[in-house]
């Protein structure tokens, strides 16, 4: 049995249309205000479904074929595992109890900073008596000392 539109009006001026098949209901519009309206909608209907292709959504579309990966991207995807596995032990070194070795080692780094800082201040003060040298030797019309 074929499918028929049914143009009915709901209301007083309003007009809907509704596709049926052996009783049961397959579609339905929305209300028109002109039946002319529901009429074209259903010309639209026609046109669209006679090139309408049916897709499966529920069918998971097969994976291709896997390539042969390189040696570089095999690496590259076992990396992450060595990465997780580094991560793993820094935490347990992290959680271990300190060893007597990490104050000693905190305290060569402080050492470090501070005579870093010391070369800082050195630099700074050679420069600023270069600058007052320079300066009187300037105002001596040119001879140093």
């Amino acid at each position: 049995m074929a499918a028929k539109f049914e143009i009915a009006s709901a209301k007083a001026g309003q007009f809907t249309w509704v596709l049926k098949s052996q009783g049961r209901t397959l579609a339905t519009g929305e209300p028109y205000g002109r039946r002319a309206l529901a009429e074209k909608a259903i010309g639209s209907l026609r046109k669209a479904v006679a090139g309408a292709t049916v897709s499966d959504l529920t069918v998971k579309p097969k994976a291709a074929p896997a390539k042969t990966a390189p040696a570089k991207a095999a690496r590259s995807k076992a990396a992450p595992a060595k990465t997780a596995a580094k991560r793993t032990a820094k935490a347990a070194k992290a959680a271990a109890p300190a060893k007597a070795a990490a104050p000693a080692k905190a305290a060569r780094k402080a050492t470090k900073t501070v005579k870093a800082a010391a070369r800082t201040t050195a630099k700074r003060a050679g420069k600023a008596t270069a600058a007052k040298t320079s300066g009187t030797a300037r105002r001596r019309g040119g001879a140093a000392g």
